[in-house]
């Protein structure tokens, strides 16, 4: 198994090609990292992102993770604010794909994943943290952007966050 590496240019990934990719439960999600662990196995997995699979899995872990157990950072008052009024609904309610092409603030380099890090390594911090959400464990911390949100809306926008990020990931033939 090698490490798959970062693109040597970024790429723009409002216009990358991707999956299509729509999660209605994080069984599903399980079963879509057990096709792209079988793909990384038999050297088949690429990433048409800007980021490694082991990156993307980190990055994904993270969020879950902190959604359960805080997160290290918030967005300023006024951006906090402005995204609850404009974007919560349609964030955590709404079965709507999140696009693509965000850039993360420095105010929220914790979630940035760990250069470093293997695809496999990336891969079990992952389904470490999948497997909270289908013990039937609530997510409770505040988003650092939309503030307080129930176990539900977490679990939408959690479902809808791995659908975009997985979503860079080929399993190839």
């Amino acid at each position: 198994m090698s490490q798959s590496a970062p693109a040597a240019t970024p790429v723009d990934t409002k216009t990358a090609t991707r999956r299509d990719l729509r999660f209605a439960s994080f069984d599903e999600v399980a079963a879509d990292l057990d096709r792209l662990e079988a793909a990384m196995n038999a050297g088949t997995l690429t990433a048409t992102g800007n980021w490694t699979p082991g990156q993307v899995f980190d990055h994904l872990a993270k969020f879950l993770q902190f959604a359960y157990d805080g997160f290290p950072s918030k967005a300023p008052p006024p951006v906090r604010w402005i995204a609850r009024m404009m974007f919560k609904t349609k964030a955590a309610n709404s079965e709507d794909p999140i696009p693509s092409g965000f850039k993360l603030p420095k105010q929220a380099s914790a979630l940035l994943p760990r250069e470093d890090i293997r695809d496999q390594q990336g891969l079990e911090y992952l389904r470490s943290q999948v497997a909270r959400v289908q013990s039937g464990e609530k997510m409770s911390q505040p988003s650092p952007l939309l503030g307080r949100l129930t176990p539900e809306e977490w679990v939408t926008l959690q479902r809808k966050h791995m659908a975009l990020h997985l979503s860079f990931l080929e399993p190839g033939a």
